[in-house]
């Protein structure tokens, strides 16, 4: 194995892909931008020779933009000299930096040809390494002697150890019955390195769960305990779990000890379930663990004082999470046992048909289905005599209280085709269902105000032409006891204008007009693997869409003006998502779509993707998970991105970059530069830099392009073809520092051919280069492909 160590690089700054936004400091003081160091990023990694247990930090940074009077940058390490909210510096802490005191030093600056220096710190951290610390606050600000405004202290946190605890993980309590109940949780995600915000896939060692009993006289101790976890099935404690036992941290040691159990605590039934593997993103059935647990006391009344359960995740350097360690017992999650007797539920779904569609369902301008089924009734007795058929027949002589018991609380979830799993559809949590339907020899429903009516209703929101929905009801009885399932399947109207356009396998029909329509692709576009395409030119976008074939149709990457007409959905959304009355823009977009989460592994997997992020045509995801290619209304403008994606913009809210009506056009930050004379202006004791003459005022001096000192160096951009795609360049300064390795971080998967070197004068300003855009390519870009009827 190759002896050198990765060196990894973050980025601490994001660059927006729209447009920069300022924002006036909240305190009143003015600190000058342009007096700051930016686009700092930390390097951690040693190089070769290293000892393996070593830790090695270096803070890589741009010199601010005005150099000019700047003397160099003050260091401070700890919180000895300045706090973690300090935003300015005084005089005597500035001296501390230049007399190396307290864990401070001074940076000189020394005018330079790169504008990036290095600040190498692992001889300084070491100390703090031995002492134990989990991480180190690094405070920097740059001094000038001119006595200016100053620029804002700027901060970062070096991290030591692995501090981050999982993420929180509690049981789902899945079914309820008269002796047990079972539970089931999710494999939670854990975060090893802070600077790692992606990599969520640490080990966890374990769980520790807590079955309790709020009668202090039961002794749950022989409680029979199944553990299913994706390590198999274990009844006996002898190889997913233990008995009696829990997972604590003892100075540095994480260990599993037993407890003894006796009088005082034999209401505690403690487990310790067993993992030792991380997150699985690819599948995420395998981050599956259910909990069944049998022989707890029958429910005898409201009386009964039930029972509580708790839990907590711990990874394998003992960080923990979770209700075990972070409450009491009072607020730990009450369960109770049914009664003995289960509610009784029909086997039928009914809905109103389409009359356009004959065995289709109808769904409503507001992509809602309207379903019915025969109300749930609880048995008082084992003969109850009730037939379970596609609505409940009740015998002659079983009536109300006598009988049985209406059951008014239902639990309706959908089955999701992507993850094979079921969901709790979130629009019915609260639903009260008091209210009857009768249906009359036609098969026609209508609310019975007198309370009589056999049937019960819902609305199933966020339904698209053409879905096939999967339902699963099940009634719950006072006592928490669930029914048997009704399952049933409905088929919703594909509509008109899907009947007549018929598009494509993978397309959906969409209009953008009263009298025009096309095809487009559900999701974002995927290859043949199932993965979405995504960090491609917008040129191969293009070539992805045309290498389609579907008869009757034109293929091609989708038009600007249709991708936002479909958005808009003929003006009724500014999002392209259905919008609910109850649901605020900011939190749909990022619980929904995942609009600035910086959760890319949502966006990558559509099993985890929410469907309720759809407009009212059924397409997916118009505002998050993915920017997207479209093609510009002219040939100059050919490359523009839609929609936003899972990626923060700094200066951005989520709600501004996901209109529908927004385009971006994305570029590359440059050193800006010119080539034309230049010309400095004294005022006073400040020298004014400008670029054309000005007979108004006295020059100070003139810089002819004869003059220039800096120079800087020109690429053909060429794609894997050998075609040349663009233009691009860069410091002279830096391609001689980087060389090929650099180049090939600077192409992204593209070749940079030098072309020519030519002498400028740097203006100390941020270029941002538009033209990139031939060649610019992100993992947070991907693109929909439509189709035209020819």
């Amino acid at each position: 194995m190759n002896s050198m160590r990765y060196l990894k690089l973050y980025l601490l700054s994001a660059l927006a892909l729209f447009f920069l936004a300022c924002s006036d400091d909240d305190d009143g003081t003015e600190f000058k931008f342009d007096r700051e160091i930016y686009e700092y990023s930390i390097i951690e990694g040693c190089g070769p020779g290293a000892p393996e247990d070593s830790i090695c930090y270096k803070i890589r940074y741009h010199y601010p933009i005005r150099t000019e009077d700047y003397s160099g940058l003050c260091v401070w390490l700890d919180d000895a000299v300045i706090d973690d909210t300090s935003k300015s510096v005084s005089n005597k802490q500035i001296e501390k930096a230049h007399d190396n005191i307290d864990n401070s030093f001074f940076r000189k600056y020394q005018k330079k040809s790169s504008e990036y220096d290095t600040l190498d710190l692992t001889e300084s951290i070491a100390k703090f390494v031995k002492m134990g610390y989990d991480s180190l606050q690094v405070v920097m600000f740059c001094e000038y002697s001119d006595g200016g405004d100053p620029g804002s202290v700027q901060r970062v946190f070096l991290p030591f150890k692995d501090v981050l605890p999982p993420t929180d993980v509690e049981p789902l309590s899945d079914s309820l019955w008269a002796t047990g109940a079972w539970f089931e949780w999710y494999r939670p995600t854990d975060r090893t390195k802070v600077l790692s915000p992606n990599d969520v896939s640490g080990k966890i060692l374990g769980y520790n769960v807590v079955i309790y009993s709020n009668d202090p006289d039961e002794d749950v101790g022989k409680l029979e305990v199944t553990i299913q976890s994706p390590a198999g099935v274990d009844n006996k404690g002898t190889r997913l779990y233990k008995r009696n036992a829990y997972i604590h941290k003892r100075n540095d040691s994480v260990l599993v000890d037993a407890i003894k159990v006796n009088e005082k605590n034999k209401n505690y039934l403690r487990l310790v379930v067993y993992d030792g593997e991380g997150y699985n993103s690819e599948d995420i059935s395998k981050n599956h663990f259910r909990l069944i647990v049998d022989g707890l006391r029958t429910q005898s009344g409201e009386d009964d004082p039930g029972y509580r359960i708790a839990i907590s995740s711990w990874d394998m350097v003992g960080n923990a999470s979770g209700s075990e360690i972070n409450s009491s017992v009072d607020f730990w999650r009450q369960f109770n046992t049914t009664d003995s007797i289960a509610p009784l539920m029909a086997r039928k779904i009914f809905t109103a048909e389409d009359s356009l569609f004959p065995g289709y369902t109808k769904l409503d301008s507001n992509n809602r289905v309207g379903i019915l089924w025969s109300r749930s009734v609880d048995p008082l007795k084992f003969d109850h005599g009730i037939e379970v058929d596609s609505v409940l027949v009740f015998p002659r002589g079983c009536n109300e209280n006598t009988c049985y018991k209406n059951v008014s609380n239902y639990e309706i979830e959908y089955y999701d085709k992507l993850d094979k799993s079921w969901h709790k559809y979130s629009s019915n949590k609260e639903k009260n269902y008091t209210d009857r339907y009768s249906m009359d020899e036609k098969g026609r429903f209508s609310i019975d105000y007198s309370g009589t009516g056999r049937f019960v209703s819902d609305t199933i929101q966020y339904v698209a032409p053409g879905d096939t929905l999967i339902l699963r009801i099940r009634s719950i009885d006072n006592s928490e006891y669930k029914s048997a399932a009704l399952v049933d399947t409905i088929f919703v109207s594909p509509g008109e204008l899907a009947d007549k356009l018929k598009c494509p396998k993978g397309f959906i029909a969409v209009s953008t007009s009263d009298t025009t329509s096309l095809c487009m692709e559900k999701f974002e576009h995927r290859g043949a693997d199932g993965k979405f395409m995504t960090n491609v030119l917008h040129s191969e976008a293009a070539a992805a869409c045309e290498a389609m074939s579907a008869s009757g149709f034109e293929i091609s990457l989708c038009r600007e003006r249709d991708w936002e007409l479909v958005c808009l959905s003929g003006g009724s959304l500014q999002y392209g998502v259905v919008e609910e009355s109850d649901s605020k823009a900011s939190d749909y977009l990022f619980k929904v779509c995942n609009v600035s989460t910086n959760d890319s592994t949502i966006a990558a997997d559509i099993r985890k993707r929410d469907p309720h992020c759809m407009n009212p045509m059924g397409v997916r995801d118009l505002p998050g998970q993915y920017q997207e290619w479209v093609m510009g209304r002219s040939e100059d403008t050919a490359a523009v991105l839609k929609g936003a994606s899972y990626m923060v913009y700094e200066g951005l809210d989520r709600e501004s970059i996901a209109y529908c009506t927004n385009r971006a056009f994305p570029y590359y930050t440059r050193p800006g530069y010119t080539q034309d004379t230049v010309y400095l202006y004294r005022e006073g004791t400040l020298v004014d830099t400008v670029y054309a003459a000005d007979t108004t005022r006295n020059l100070h001096k003139k810089i002819t392009p004869k003059d220039f000192k800096d120079t800087i160096q020109f690429y053909d951009v060429v794609d894997k073809n050998g075609k040349v795609i663009g233009k691009d360049f860069s410091l002279y300064s830096e391609y001689k520092k980087g060389g090929k390795a650099w180049l090939d971080s600077l192409g992204n998967g593209l070749t940079y051919k030098p072309t020519k070197k030519e002498a400028v004068f740097l203006t100390g300003e941020k270029s941002y280069y538009r033209q990139a855009a031939s060649f610019y390519k992100s993992p947070t870009i991907g693109f929909r492909c439509c189709a035209y009827k020819k």
